[in-house]
């Protein structure tokens, strides 16, 4: 029987919900001004820049360790079931709404090249990095599976340092190096690296409230240097500058792991011995987080559609 791991469930369901909440904060951010609503939009966007990280390192979790043991036909087969046919829905869906409801030029002949080109709505970039992502799935874990951890802390170092590092000599400094990666904010190499986290992390786990504390208190102070590097950086600037809201930033990263190994140590799945002398395997995932869990794409799919929906209603209302 297949076990289910409770506190990758978890981490799941928070991201999602951190997803909605940072596409409902979002529009209080620009434009900047030091009101109130600005500063709740802030702070609720700051708090949840770890939700689509925490999705890429729980996949790496669940998918890295085991992607070279499957038959590679089998692999992406089922992998491009799961994700490319809903994906296809529900641009086709997206693609309908935005020429019957926001009335939009968009003969129907545009849908396939669009589909290639770009996301046919703004949430949709996430499938396509995701896709990437499965798609090196196999080959990633055969070297990691093999790898010594040296080598493996070598990669994750040398991203960390090209994804996260380099970019903050660019900004306050604005001093370009040459070797800074010349790529949009949601690529899936510069956020591989989460995904390799995923895989290194996913056996790690601490069981001391030291520990426990050690972590939460990282997360928290990651997402107070959002807050107010988010602030100084857009008061210096006259306007909302993302710099820190970047899911690469040194603070986002913080937030991840942070996020990670606490909720995994909370919730460890591991098998131990009752005071019977039985073994039984601690925190399985209950039937009906399974159920959510195993929807969560489905939940990433619509909520888009969701929120326009809401926002047109409330406006309307207004």
């Amino acid at each position: 029987m297949k076990v289910r791991l409770l506190w990758a469930d978890i981490l799941k369901i928070m991201a999602i919900f951190g997803v909605i909440l940072l596409h409902v904060s979002a529009p209080f951010l620009v434009p900047f001004r030091e009101a109130g609503d600005w500063w709740i939009g802030n702070l609720y966007d700051s708090f949840t820049r770890w939700c689509v990280p925490l999705f890429v390192m729980v996949s790496g979790a669940l998918v890295l360790p085991s992607a070279d043991k499957v038959p590679l036909g089998e692999f992406l087969l089922i992998r491009v079931r799961r994700i490319l046919t809903p994906f296809l829905f529900w641009s086709a869906l997206y693609f309908a709404y935005r020429i019957q409801v926001n009335g939009e030029d968009l003969p129907i002949s545009r849908f396939l090249p669009m589909i290639l080109t770009e996301p046919i709505y703004y949430h949709l970039w996430f499938v396509y990095m995701l896709v990437i992502l499965y798609l090196f799935a196999p080959v990633a874990s055969a070297f990691l599976n093999q790898a010594q951890a040296s080598h493996i802390r070598y990669l994750i170092a040398l991203w960390f340092f090209w994804a996260s590092l380099l970019p903050i000599i660019d900004h306050p400094f604005d001093f370009t190096l040459y070797f800074t990666p010349d790529l949009d904010d949601y690529s899936a190499l510069r956020l591989s690296g989460y995904f390799l986290l995923g895989y290194v992390l996913k056996d790690w786990f601490s069981n001391s409230a030291w520990g426990l504390s050690g972590l939460l208190m990282v997360f928290l102070l990651g997402g107070a240097a959002t807050i107010f590097g988010t602030y100084f950086m857009s008061m210096a600037a006259g306007q909302f500058h993302p710099f820190f809201y970047k899911y690469f930033s040194v603070t986002v990263v913080a937030m991840t792991v942070s996020l990670f190994l606490l909720i995994k140590s909370i919730f460890n799945t591991r098998r131990e011995s009752g005071e019977d002398g039985l073994e039984r395997i601690r925190f399985i995932s209950p039937r009906y987080l399974q159920i959510t869990g195993e929807s969560i794409y489905g939940v990433y799919l619509i909520h888009a559609l969701v929120l326009e929906v809401i926002r047109r209603t409330v406006w309307f209302h207004h």
